[in-house]
């Protein structure tokens, strides 16, 4: 009797047909995000991504691999709904003075305030809607009393984030076990079998580094050299 042969797993180096590795935000963020209707994406293509944060730019960075997928994918994913259009640009460079009005308002109320938080940067997604206000230092009450003295706009809902402690996608939705998976990273038992990154878990997020904040901090000091950041 000949034994059937199982078909060979794919190698974690072979790229994913429909993900893609894309780098957002203005902090260095980085994700896999998977297009919604086909299309040939290359390196530095301007994209209009769907992430847990909202509608808003990103810039590919090439093919995303089995690995990527699974190690990436557990910080941050979403969905690549179309290449950046005219109309598109022009809307980004819109916002971007309009969030430059908003940064200066928060620094300038802070100050007023006496809070010891620093705003670093306020980001308006595509939607208009969504202002992301970036902060280090102070306690989460800080942000709520700089969110109270902020005109109040029926228009724009602003989200206070801080940088100084960033947080895993999902973290909170499996802080009491974990996905659920097997051998799932927070389980007894060590790795995931999901991922087989032993210790983390692409479902969950379980045991992976959140790898933004060095992204960023590389990217800043590239530019202070006048080196030509790779994200």
């Amino acid at each position: 009797m000949i034994a059937r042969r199982e078909p060979l797993a794919p190698t974690l180096s072979a790229a994913v047909s429909d993900q893609y590795v894309v780098g957002f935000g203005k902090s260095g963020g980085l994700g896999c995000f998977t297009v919604v209707e086909a299309m040939e994406l290359s390196r530095g293509d301007r994209v209009v991504v769907r992430t847990a944060r909202g509608i808003e730019f990103g810039e590919v960075l090439g093919p995303a691999t089995l690995r990527q997928a699974r190690l990436i994918g557990a910080l941050a994913a979403g969905d690549i709904l179309r290449r950046c259009t005219s109309d598109d640009e022009a809307a980004h460079i819109r916002l971007r003075r309009n969030a430059d009005a908003v940064f200066e308002d928060c620094r300038t109320r802070a100050v007023e305030l006496g809070l010891v938080l620093q705003i670093l940067d306020v980001e308006i997604l595509l939607d208009g809607r969504h202002a992301i206000v970036q902060f280090v230092g102070g306690a989460d009450t800080e942000a709520e009393k700089l969110a109270a003295a902020l005109p109040t706009n029926d228009e724009i809902e602003f989200r206070f984030e801080n940088l100084a402690t960033p947080t895993s996608p999902g973290h909170d939705e499996h802080s009491h076990g974990g996905c659920g998976k097997p051998d799932c990273g927070r389980t007894e038992g060590g790795g995931c079998s999901t991922c087989g990154t032993g210790g983390g878990c692409s479902s969950c997020g379980a045991s992976q580094v959140d790898l933004r904040p060095y992204f960023a901090h590389l990217r800043d000091k590239m530019e202070a050299q006048h080196r030509t950041p790779l994200l």
